[in-house]
């Protein structure tokens, strides 16, 4: 369809080009399409939330959202890094057929075209962008420049971003930024036009150096609490090579809990997250005030998560529930109160996120798309999507991170690290082990049950593509 309207637009120009995809969308018969605003962390884990039970991290804004939207409890990221993680959100693709697998591919000419903001540009909708795109060479700005074109506002940056920006000469952190420019968008669009905003925040994986001068210091004097498994024995359950990879560097987060490096280090990640959910906050405010509610929806989640000391482990890559586990929140405005405050056992994934919002949005969700909406189980018309998952992780960075892949269902995890020799597999049953603890790959009572998922990976590696 996107080439259709292209050529239509080509023709007619633009504004009769909208006026068809309104007709298409049902604009002819009244109906309004929803304000999209779509927020996403950078490393957030799962449990970095108050409304996921974590007592001492304030997420004030977020935990609103979430008590007032739907929560998703299983929601996953199907490649735990941040590059092919954006390319999935963006294209509603498993790294499989995306293909970007590093730091330096960028999308395509023709994958940009397919991309949900620009999707949602041909039905009409004004569109942002603002904050780590990083897809596409870290210094390359022609990469920036490709992407910067498809939006009505870009502010926009690479791998390299810097959480501190000189904007008018003045020195200013990029979050504060990001929200200023992003409340002035909407302010700035017309009542009769809809539009979606993309926030990408750097946080919490900002510039542990650098903290917004304005911002109060929460936890000073707070000790942050170590994740049960960040223990000796929980580290020595990890495989031998794992251990001694980039995933096992760094003693502090192995089982030195009580180090003032670790609690430093967490008070700052947590420091950046409770700044965000300021920025959260602030967008949310200026929603209602702009009277706007009833007709937006907005959608909260993270790039991938992170282990800080889970297992004993650092950074994020692997297939364990830390690194791969999100918080995901939906947040229509439309929706009535006994639908409203539903935590959903649901699995979804981050290539779900671009579906939903094309479905919100009333445009045919494309067939080369391999997510699918959530907005079924927003809505309570459906009780699950999917009954498994296909992860994968191949980034290697100098041989110091481990390629791994695997499936997961609601109650099995699979995960197979197919370069070592020999090949290293995994089993664990998440309803009496959810910190997969025990690796029952050995155990002949699951025999089954792992060739089963052996099997399914290998299907899901040729069928993915």
């Amino acid at each position: 369809m996107s080439k259709k309207i292209y050529s239509i637009r080509q023709f007619l120009g633009a504004t009769a080009a909208v006026l068809f995809m309104l007709s298409l969308c049902g604009a002819a018969e009244g109906k309004r399409r929803p304000n999209i605003i779509f927020m996403f962390a950078d490393d957030q884990a799962y449990e970095s939330m108050g409304y996921t039970g974590n007592t001492v991290i304030q997420t004030p804004n977020m935990d609103r959202l979430a008590r007032d939207g739907v929560f998703f409890d299983k929601a996953f990221i199907t490649t735990p890094i941040c590059m092919v993680s954006r390319a999935s959100i963006l294209t509603g693709q498993h790294m499989r057929r995306h293909g970007i697998e590093d730091f330096d591919t960028p999308l395509s000419a023709e994958a940009l075209e397919g991309i949900f903001p620009v999707l949602l540009r041909d039905a009409g909708y004004r569109t942002a962008f603002l904050g780590k795109y990083a897809i596409g060479h870290r210094n390359n700005k022609e990469y920036l420049a490709q992407a910067a074109e498809k939006f009505d506002l870009w502010y926009g940056f690479s791998q390299l971003i810097d959480a501190k920006q000189v904007v008018d000469g003045e020195e200013r952190y990029l979050t504060d930024e990001m929200t200023k420019r992003a409340v002035k968008f909407m302010q700035s669009t017309p009542r009769d036009q809809p539009f979606c905003i993309t926030m990408a925040y750097k946080e919490p994986h900002g510039s542990i150096r650098y903290l917004d001068p304005n911002f109060p210091n929460y936890y000073e004097n707070v000790e942050i609490p170590a994740p049960k498994t960040m223990t000796k024995e929980a580290y020595e359950k990890i495989p031998a090579f794992v251990r001694h990879s980039k995933n096992g560097s760094g003693d502090e987060f192995r089982y030195g809990k009580n180090s003032e490096y670790y609690q430093r280090w967490m008070r700052r990640v947590y420091t950046h997250i409770s700044r965000m959910d300021q920025s959260v906050g602030t967008v949310i405010d200026a929603v209602h005030a702009m009277g706007i509610a009833d007709n937006t929806v907005i959608i909260y989640s993270s790039d991938h998560g992170g282990f800080l000391g889970a297992h004993g482990l650092s950074g994020k890559w692997l297939l364990y529930e830390e690194s791969i586990r999100v918080p995901l929140i939906v947040w229509d405005g439309r929706l009535s109160e006994n639908k409203r405050g539903v935590r959903h056992e649901a699995m979804a994934l981050n290539i779900d996120w671009a579906p939903t919002m094309l479905d919100y949005a009333g445009v045919p969700i494309p067939e080369r798309m391999q997510g699918l909406s959530l907005r079924p189980l927003v809505e309570g018309k459906a009780k699950k999507i999917r009954d498994d998952a296909f992860f994968e992780h191949t980034y290697v960075h100098a041989n110091d991170i481990r390629v791994s892949e695997g499936v997961r269902t609601e109650r099995w995890k699979y995960i197979r690290y197919p370069k070592q020799q020999p090949v290293y597999e995994e089993l664990f049953d998440l309803k009496k082990d959810p910190v997969e603890l025990e690796n029952l790959v050995d155990d002949p009572k699951h025999a089954r049950t792992l060739a089963r998922l052996r099997a399914r990976s290998n299907e899901y590696r040729e069928t993915l593509k």
